[in-house]
């Protein structure tokens, strides 16, 4: 039995992959899904694991945390992995193969087409906290940093860079100190926190929310729902995040590296990607895709979004046990 901790909320779509396999190699999975990276790190370290999917900014937190195993390329199929998405300076390390790439999506502007409607060209991160949406703002109380930071940085209001909140506690701190402040001038704007796929769903399904920092996932499934949500590239980038497959300190490697190397295959591949409504790593996955899919992706990410995609850091284990505390902080704002 191969045991695979992954993300919670798509079920349906994971099953009818693991099913897949199943039927090719014979190998039955069982799956633990959770809500959020620090919380499959948590688990990580309390429950056995073949395989889990951290982001590439997680992997070097991961192996420090004894956590998992160098993989074998020629096993897991690398080769045939895009190489736009070998992400070489987060997956390799100290000379070995730690991560295996399999999807990759970004946070950006969610909302509503008819209550919130936006021009997709030229809009700024700022619009999260345009008066106009007072209220009924849907946000993570952590990548809500993120967002008014770089919409901060976009304006020279910070006193470093943004990115290197991620190379110096120092100038995380001045960073975030601003940022903090920020986001708690605009508390009331907040209707919903979300950490999920489906809290971030129900967030615009209730009618709470029209506009939110969301993931571009959240907005295709409200859209295969027939719901009217959007997702719109920001002009500063969308953030995007390339999750990974890493294989436990203690597994089998066998059967968690067959698994690797299914996805690593086109079809594995847009089955996988398929179930999150996410975007494929495989060469050749992308034309597998279902077509409201591949219609969503080109809407999202037109040529100039693609050219300016921002892709997360590595968040060291002092960087999340800082964040954690602002994020506290930010939610006793937001709740008075």
């Amino acid at each position: 039995m191969l045991r695979i901790l992954g993300w919670a909320g798509y079920d349906a779509g994971l099953r009818r992959a693991f099913d897949d396999f199943t039927r090719d190699t014979g190998i039955a999975v069982s799956f633990r899904g959770v809500r959020n990276q620090d919380e499959m790190h948590l688990t990580a370290r309390t429950e056995a694991f073949d395989v889990a999917c951290p982001t590439t900014d997680r992997l070097a937190s991961w192996l420090d945390s004894g956590l998992i195993a160098p993989l074998d390329e020629d096993r897991i199929g690398f080769a045939r992995i895009d190489p736009a998405f070998h992400a070489e300076a987060h997956t390799v390390i100290q000379g070995k193969r730690y991560g295996s790439p399999n999807i990759w999506g970004g946070a950006g502007i969610g909302h509503h087409r008819d209550d919130a409607p936006l021009d997709p060209a030229g809009v700024s991160l700022m619009t999260l906290f345009d008066p106009a949406y007072a209220g009924r703002l849907a946000m993570r109380e952590d990548t809500a940093f993120v967002a008014a930071g770089r919409a901060l940085e976009a304006a020279g209001r910070l006193p470093y860079p943004f990115d290197e909140s991620y190379r110096s506690e120092d100038r995380m701190i001045a960073n975030y100190d601003i940022i903090g402040a920020y986001l708690a001038d605009h508390a009331a704007h907040v209707a919903r926190f979300w950490f999920s796929e489906d809290e971030g769903m129900d967030a615009f399904r209730s009618g709470a929310c029209v506009v939110g920092y969301s993931w571009d996932t959240t907005m295709a499934a409200l859209q295969r729902e027939g719901f009217p949500g959007g997702f719109i590239a920001p002009v500063e980038g969308t953030n995007c995040y390339l999750q990974n497959f890493v294989l436990g300190a203690k597994a089998d490697p066998g059967p968690a590296q067959d698994w690797m190397a299914w996805v690593n295959t086109p079809k594995g591949s847009a089955l996988y990607a398929t179930a999150f409504g996410a975007n494929p790593t495989a060469t050749g996955a992308r034309a597998l895709l279902p077509a409201q899919d591949q219609a969503f992706f080109s809407a999202s990410y037109p040529a100039e979004a693609l050219a300016r995609l921002w892709w997360q850091p590595e968040q060291p284990l002092w960087f999340v046990r800082n964040r954690g505390e602002y994020a506290r902080r930010y939610r006793m704002a937001v709740d008075g």
